[in-house]
């Protein structure tokens, strides 16, 4: 399986997109025993399930908002963030990066 600390020679910080609960959990206890820390200084399975998470290449990490990943999708091409979808990038898969925000806005 692909090293987490692995993204951070690309960048030095990633926005991790986990689907379900499952992979959740899975890159919850990844991040722990590659030894990063939830921004307090917990541990990262004591931190509560959610579908994105920041990684920073001083080895914290911590919640990133739906709203700010929503919005840092951009409409004219230019892009910062280094987004991945977990899922993909530990099954191997070579093209692992987010490149629509996955989640629908409730009203249109």
């Amino acid at each position: 399986m692909r090293q987490l600390k692995e993204l951070l020679k690309i960048k030095d910080r990633a926005w991790i997109y986990c689907e379900n609960e499952e992979l959740q959990n899975q890159f919850l206890a990844q991040a722990e025993e590659e030894g990063f820390l939830a921004l307090d200084g917990e541990c990262p399975t004591k931190l509560s399930l959610h579908p994105l998470y920041g990684i920073h290449e001083d080895m914290t990490m911590g919640y990133l908002s739906i709203m700010i990943w929503h919005l840092s999708f951009p409409e004219n091409g230019a892009d910062p963030y280094f987004r991945v979808d977990y899922k993909k990038y530990i099954s191997g898969e070579e093209d692992y990066i987010c490149h629509t925000p996955q989640f629908k806005p409730l009203l249109q």
